[in-house]
Protein backbone atom coordinates (compact mmCIF):
# COMPACT_ATOMS: atom_id res chain seq x y z
CA UNK A 1 0.00 0.00 0.00
CA UNK A 2 1.61 3.64 -0.64
CA UNK A 3 0.60 6.45 0.59
CA UNK A 4 -0.05 8.21 -2.24
CA UNK A 5 -3.78 10.83 -2.48
CA UNK A 6 -6.25 9.13 -3.86
CA UNK A 7 -6.90 11.82 -6.69
CA UNK A 8 -3.41 10.92 -7.88
CA UNK A 9 -2.77 8.54 -10.56
CA UNK A 10 -0.38 5.63 -10.26
CA UNK A 11 3.22 5.84 -11.42
CA UNK A 12 3.90 3.23 -14.05
CA UNK A 13 8.03 2.59 -14.60
CA UNK A 14 8.63 3.19 -18.20
CA UNK A 15 11.11 0.02 -19.38
CA UNK A 16 13.36 2.01 -21.66
CA UNK A 17 15.11 -1.25 -22.02
CA UNK A 18 13.57 -2.27 -24.86
CA UNK A 19 13.75 1.32 -26.74
CA UNK A 20 16.51 0.64 -29.42
CA UNK A 21 18.11 4.35 -29.25
CA UNK A 22 17.95 4.71 -25.46
CA UNK A 23 20.10 0.88 -25.29
CA UNK A 24 22.56 2.77 -27.86
CA UNK A 25 23.03 5.52 -26.11
CA UNK A 26 23.53 4.15 -22.93
CA UNK A 27 26.11 2.04 -24.60
CA UNK A 28 28.13 5.14 -25.48
CA UNK A 29 27.71 6.38 -22.33
CA UNK A 30 29.07 2.89 -20.34
CA UNK A 31 32.02 3.68 -22.70
CA UNK A 32 32.73 7.26 -22.01
CA UNK A 33 32.64 6.41 -18.12
CA UNK A 34 35.06 3.75 -18.84
CA UNK A 35 37.15 5.78 -20.66
CA UNK A 36 37.31 8.76 -18.73
CA UNK A 37 36.33 7.04 -14.70
CA UNK A 38 40.22 7.48 -14.05
CA UNK A 39 41.23 10.50 -15.71
CA UNK A 40 41.06 13.76 -13.93
CA UNK A 41 38.02 15.12 -14.28
CA UNK A 42 38.92 18.45 -16.61
CA UNK A 43 36.15 20.53 -18.77
CA UNK A 44 36.55 18.65 -21.94
CA UNK A 45 36.18 15.10 -19.90
CA UNK A 46 33.71 16.86 -17.76
CA UNK A 47 31.63 18.04 -20.83
CA UNK A 48 31.92 14.61 -22.63
CA UNK A 49 30.02 13.13 -19.73
CA UNK A 50 27.38 15.81 -19.26
CA UNK A 51 26.13 15.67 -23.10
CA UNK A 52 26.82 11.95 -22.92
CA UNK A 53 24.26 11.88 -19.82
CA UNK A 54 21.92 14.80 -21.60
CA UNK A 55 21.36 12.31 -24.17
CA UNK A 56 20.35 9.52 -22.62
CA UNK A 57 18.15 12.02 -20.43
CA UNK A 58 16.60 13.59 -23.56
CA UNK A 59 15.52 9.83 -25.23
CA UNK A 60 14.13 9.04 -21.87
CA UNK A 61 11.56 12.22 -21.83
CA UNK A 62 11.17 11.90 -25.65
CA UNK A 63 10.28 8.07 -25.25
CA UNK A 64 6.37 8.30 -23.74
CA UNK A 65 5.45 11.47 -25.36
CA UNK A 66 3.97 11.99 -28.47
CA UNK A 67 3.40 14.45 -31.77
CA UNK A 68 5.52 17.61 -32.04
CA UNK A 69 6.94 17.46 -28.02
CA UNK A 70 8.38 13.59 -28.85
CA UNK A 71 9.99 14.99 -31.72
CA UNK A 72 11.04 18.42 -30.27
CA UNK A 73 13.15 16.38 -27.38
CA UNK A 74 14.39 13.65 -29.66
CA UNK A 75 16.53 16.77 -31.81
CA UNK A 76 17.43 18.10 -28.69
CA UNK A 77 18.96 14.57 -27.80
CA UNK A 78 20.02 14.28 -31.67
CA UNK A 79 21.86 18.25 -30.95
CA UNK A 80 23.75 16.72 -27.59
CA UNK A 81 24.90 13.84 -29.48
CA UNK A 82 26.48 15.85 -31.99
CA UNK A 83 28.13 17.93 -28.73
CA UNK A 84 29.79 14.42 -28.04
CA UNK A 85 31.32 13.95 -31.19
CA UNK A 86 32.74 17.45 -30.94
CA UNK A 87 34.16 16.53 -27.45
CA UNK A 88 35.43 13.19 -28.66
CA UNK A 89 37.27 15.09 -31.83
CA UNK A 90 38.58 17.42 -29.22
CA UNK A 91 39.69 14.88 -26.85
CA UNK A 92 41.58 12.74 -29.93
CA UNK A 93 43.00 15.83 -30.87
CA UNK A 94 45.06 16.12 -27.13
CA UNK A 95 45.65 12.29 -27.71
CA UNK A 96 43.43 11.96 -24.43
CA UNK A 97 41.38 8.37 -25.52
CA UNK A 98 42.42 5.59 -26.73
CA UNK A 99 42.14 5.38 -30.60
CA UNK A 100 39.78 1.68 -30.36
CA UNK A 101 37.69 3.63 -27.87
CA UNK A 102 37.35 6.45 -30.15
CA UNK A 103 36.29 4.00 -32.91
CA UNK A 104 33.73 2.17 -30.48
CA UNK A 105 32.16 5.06 -29.83
CA UNK A 106 31.99 6.41 -33.07
CA UNK A 107 30.01 3.63 -34.63
CA UNK A 108 27.84 3.64 -32.15
CA UNK A 109 27.25 7.39 -32.06
CA UNK A 110 26.29 7.22 -35.94
CA UNK A 111 23.84 4.63 -35.13
CA UNK A 112 22.51 7.04 -32.57
CA UNK A 113 22.28 10.25 -35.02
CA UNK A 114 20.65 8.07 -37.60
CA UNK A 115 17.72 6.76 -35.68
CA UNK A 116 17.70 10.12 -33.79
CA UNK A 117 17.20 11.77 -37.08
CA UNK A 118 14.31 9.71 -37.73
CA UNK A 119 13.07 10.30 -34.40
CA UNK A 120 13.08 13.56 -34.14
CA UNK A 121 10.76 13.99 -37.43
CA UNK A 122 7.35 14.89 -36.73
CA UNK A 123 4.79 12.15 -37.70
Amino acid sequence: MTNRPKNQAPIHHIDLGGFHAYQVARDIYRLVYAATKSRIQGERVDQLVRASESVMRNIAEGYPTVGADRARRFRIAANEASEVGASLDILEIRGEIPGETLDQLRELLDRLRAMLWKLSRPQ
